[in-house]
């Protein structure tokens, strides 16, 4: 009798134990919500090209509004050397900064070829890459410093009446899809 009494027990006692580990509260498992990625507004360019001249190349943004009175300038400035592989220039401008007047000078100390690989410019998640001539002459305008050949991505500097100032901008085309929402 002890035996059934002590095995009687024993059952009480991991039934007992049992039910306790059953009236516990489910363990809940703590579920992040997923974090937002927000990517700044910052204006990147990066300009691929090959030149047969050393000089100074700027990519510049002119009148950022600051606020109803100042406007701002922004200038980056890179001494480039001739060479037979790819140089790069990479540019970024402040976050929200963004004006309707970009462009890259091409340095007035050399006459120069300048063979354009690709320029890429992103805004937040806007992306555009310029390859072709087609997209060069769909996004950028020259001025009277610079011969293009139609058929490919070089450009020739000029001097107009002794000066020699090349630079060319971007159309308002490119900075409208840049900023567009």
């Amino acid at each position: 009798m002890k035996k059934n009494v002590s095995t009687l027990l024993i059952l009480l006692l991991i039934i007992n134990i049992s039910c306790k580990n059953n009236n516990k509260a489910p363990i809940k498992e703590e579920v992040k919500a997923e974090e937002v990625v927000v990517v700044p507004k910052q204006l990147s360019i990066d300009f691929n090209f090959k030149t047969n001249k050393a000089d100074v190349f700027k990519i510049m943004m002119n009148n950022i509004q600051v606020d109803d009175l100042q406007k701002k300038n922004v200038h980056i400035f890179e001494n480039v050397a001739p060479s037979s592989t790819l140089d790069k220039i990479m540019a970024t401008f402040g976050e929200d900064e963004m004006s309707k007047n970009i462009a890259i000078h091409l340095g007035n100390q050399e006459i120069k070829e300048v063979e354009i690989s690709s320029i890429e410019v992103s805004y937040g998640d806007n992306l555009l890459s310029i390859k072709t001539p087609q997209d060069i002459d769909k996004y950028i305008v020259f001025n009277k410093f610079i011969q293009k050949d139609p058929a490919s991505n070089v450009l020739k500097t000029i001097r107009v009446s002794g000066q020699h100032n090349p630079v060319f901008s971007f159309k308002h085309n490119l900075i409208n899809f840049l900023t567009k929402e």
